[in-house]
C-alpha cells in the first residue's frame, strides 16, 4: 500500500498520518470534507503542526526537513500534508471557489485513482483500432 518517497528517510505509518490529519481537523484519510486557509487559521493548524515538528523530523530526510519545517505557514503545511498523504495514494486537491463573495482556495483529500478517465491497459487494443495509410 505505501511506497518510498524522495522526501522521507522513513515511511510514515498510518498512525502518524492520522495525527497529522488531526492538525487540520480531519479524522482520517477517508475524511473528504473541504477546508480553507481560513479554517486552518481558526483551528490553529500552523501552531498544531509546530507542536509535532520533532515527529515530522523523524520522517523527513535532514535536507528536506530544513526546507519544509522552517518558517511554517499555511502554504507550507499544505505542502507537508500533500507529501505525507501521497505515500498512501491520496492527494490534496485544491480548487479556487468564491465563498461569501471572496475568492478562497478550498482543499480536500482524494484517493488517487490511476484508472480515472483512462481505459484499462489490457483493453486498449480491443477498443481502439487504427488504420494507417501512407500515400
Amino acid at each position: 500500500m505505501s511506497k518510498k518517497n524522495q522526501n522521507f528517510k522513513n515511511t510514515p505509518d498510518i498512525k502518524f498520518i492520522t495525527t497529522l490529519l488531526d492538525t487540520f481537523g480531519l479524522t482520517g484519510l477517508d475524511d473528504d470534507r473541504y477546508f480553507t486557509k481560513e479554517h486552518m487559521e481558526e483551528i490553529k493548524a500552523v501552531e498544531n503542526i509546530t507542536k509535532i515538528i520533532p515527529q515530522l523530523k523523524d520522517y523527513y530526510l535532514p535536507c528536506k526537513a530544513k526546507i519544509y519545517l522552517k518558517d511554517i505557514n499555511e502554504k507550507k503545511i499544505i505542502t507537508i500534508l500533500r507529501q505525507f498523504v501521497k505515500i498512501y495514494n491520496y492527494k490534496v486537491f485544491s480548487l479556487e471557489k468564491s465563498i461569501r463573495g471572496k475568492k478562497q482556495i478550498t482543499y480536500r483529500l482524494m484517493l488517487i485513482n490511476d484508472d480515472f478517465l483512462s481505459p484499462k491497459k489490457e483493453n486498449i487494443s480491443e477498443k481502439r483500432k487504427y488504420i494507417v495509410e501512407f500515400g
